[in-house]
């Protein structure tokens, strides 16, 4: 009886948690990345300043600088290797659970915290086409864990008042804005908007708590841009860089449009509604299966009816547009959580603080797709943990407890807690073998260089691997190449080196002198290959590089350079970018 007690006490929810991260890690492991799009510029670039490169003036870089110097560092130490990069994405990804489970155990007990934590590990950390081990940026996974760490602390400081909490809050501010803008002013607008939550028309109270957090937040961020102007032409920063959202290129306007869902406003709202439906649905089914009593049923297939009306109807004018997917109503929630915590503030339990805390994060975080809230793709695993914690609150803790307030019936909220831990537990154990398949069946072929192995797809890793063998054939180590419009992991890998500026070629991101210099720095060098992988722009308005942009620049390459190896077509293939299949052209520069 003592032994099993004490195995008992051993076993702690936590434990969901641990075994969820290792289980997923040892499923997806080497299987990070699909190789040439994004991870290119997060591995060489640290590589160039290491080389004594100077960011923003001599490498084109449009975030803060933290990001880019510590993984220098990093290589500095511990070698320029994929595993050094990957390492420090484990330790952070690792960083990022701690913090998401700790924002949990505000809302929830042990249990319904590691739940909800071990969803965030699946479906954010983990999740095959954006996880945070390699992300596609670095930027964003820093600044990821830094403003997550602001949530943490001001919800500390919600709870107990502590000024040395808001202290931590604005460090942490600082080390997000000098990592990614968003976040850093997704951290600042929480705690300010916080602090008018705590202190409403109490204008010196609040000037006093901001000044805890401002100051060393300011204090942190202003002298790293204090020694950027020192060191760099304004105009770079201003105007070339776009580091505070100055001169944006039609491009990227293009590209936040879509992503926000701007691009098709209207459209895109009522695809929300029909998401809000779906979530209607979702919960009148978990209350009618939990209400023991009955006596809510004729109303629940009222509202069941007439909410799956609406789900049908969207779906059939905007089958292409919208996945199905419930997380297009999150704006409607977290609004929705923020008006009823702001009206209840003069409540004695601090969850209300709490809620309001964390929905005004996730709603600011969210402000890039506010219209359209990913499910999927590269960026929804940093934009999504919090407001999926608000999710699991609301499915284990308050929707129970709704049902046991509508039937006024404790057997009805038993029920409910139980179904909704079971919804919970099943959606984690589908997606977990979904994307454990994925990981094992998608990502197969190996691909072994001198600076890193990964395993990719197998529809691309041997167009890729060919490309490797051909680098390391025909050059030397240390030898200029060049990879447009992206792909600067292939330089990486073999230990080659890239002379251009910008380290991916989006349209609207060169000027025209910008173009006169990348000819004259390949000519300059004596830059013998040029790689062009099928990689096209479509997200960004444009498709094909030296066709629909960078015009002069790719007329230039046809002029002086000729294609000698097509690797991944076939004889009588033509190559086409933006379809399949997936091919790397290499080009030869002609006999001067």
């Amino acid at each position: 009886m003592v032994f099993f007690f004490d195995l008992k006490s051993l076993i702690q929810p936590q434990i969901l948690v641990v075994l969820t991260y290792a289980a997923m890690l040892f499923f997806s492991w080497q299987r990070w990345t699909s190789l040439i799009v994004d991870i290119g510029r997060e591995t060489h670039l640290p590589l160039r300043i290491l080389g004594g490169e100077l960011l923003y003036r001599d490498v084109h870089y449009i975030y803060p600088p933290f990001a880019p110097y510590f993984n220098a560092l990093l290589y500095a130490g511990f070698g320029a290797h994929l595993n050094t990069l990957i390492v420090i994405g484990i330790v952070f990804s690792a960083l990022f659970t701690f913090l998401c489970y700790r924002i949990n155990r505000k809302l929830m007990p042990p249990m319904e915290s590691s739940i909800a934590t071990a969803l965030v590990i699946i479906l954010c950390v983990f999740k095959p086409a954006g996880n945070l081990i390699l992300p596609y940026s670095f930027a964003a996974l820093y600044a990821a864990v830094f403003s997550l760490a602001t949530v943490l602390f001001t919800l500390r400081y919600a709870e107990n008042k502590n000024r040395q909490d808001l202290v931590l809050a604005g460090i942490f501010i600082g080390l997000a804005a000098i990592t990614k803008q968003e976040f850093g002013f997704a951290g600042a607008a929480t705690v300010t908007l916080y602090l008018i939550y705590l202190h409403r028309k109490d204008f010196i109270g609040l000037l006093m708590d901001l000044a805890y957090a401002a100051v060393p937040a300011m204090a942190v961020a202003i002298p790293v841009f204090a020694l950027l102007f020192l060191k760099i032409d304004w105009q770079i920063l201003i105007d070339d860089s776009h580091l505070f959202y100055t001169n944006i290129p039609e491009s990227l306007l293009y590209y936040n449009r879509f992503r926000s869902g701007l691009d098709h406003p209207v459209s895109s709202f009522i695809q929300m509604i029909g998401a809000a439906a779906l979530c209607m649905v979702f919960t009148i089914i978990i209350t009618f299966f939990s209400d023991r009593t009955r006596k809510l049923r004729s109303n629940l297939l009222v509202l069941f009816g007439a909410s799956a009306i609406v789900v049908a109807v969207v779906l059939f004018f905007f089958f292409d547009e919208w996945d199905g997917s419930p997380l297009r109503a999150l704006p409607f929630l977290l609004a929705g959580i923020i008006f009823v915590a702001w009206r209840r503030k003069t409540s004695i339990e601090a969850s209300y603080a709490f809620l309001f805390i964390i929905a005004v994060y996730s709603l600011i975080i969210l402000a890039r797709v506010i219209f359209r809230v990913p499910s999927g793709g590269f960026s929804g695993s940093f934009y999504l943990p919090a407001s999926l914690c608000l999710i699991a609150y609301i499915l284990l803790q308050e929707l129970p407890l709704a049902v046991k307030k509508w039937t006024d019936d404790e057997s009805s909220f038993i029920r409910a807690r139980a179904i909704t831990r079971s919804f919970c537990i099943v959606v984690m154990a589908a997606m977990f073998v979904s994307f454990g398949y994925r990981f094992r069946t998608k990502y197969v072929y190996e691909i072994a260089a001198a600076r890193g192995t990964v395993m990719i797809e197998k529809e691309s890793g041997p167009v890729i691997d060919a490309a490797l063998k051909f680098i390391e054939a025909n050059t030397s180590a240390g030898d200029f190449i060049a990879v447009v419009p992206e792909g600067n992991d292939l330089a990486f890998l073999t230990g080659r080196r890239i002379n251009l500026r910008h380290q991916v070629l989006q349209p609207d991101f060169l000027s025209a002198q910008d173009e006169l210099d990348a000819i004259e720095a390949l000519s300059r060098d004596n830059v013998r290959y040029i790689f062009m992988p099928n990689r096209a722009m479509q997200e960004f308005g444009k498709v094909e590089f030296g066709r629909d942009y960078n015009q002069t620049l790719g007329n230039w390459i046809e002029d002086n350079y000729q294609v000698v190896r097509v690797f991944g077509i076939s004889e009588g293939q033509k190559p086409e970018t933006g379809k399949p299949p997936y091919f790397i052209k290499v080009y030869e520069r002609r006999a001067l």
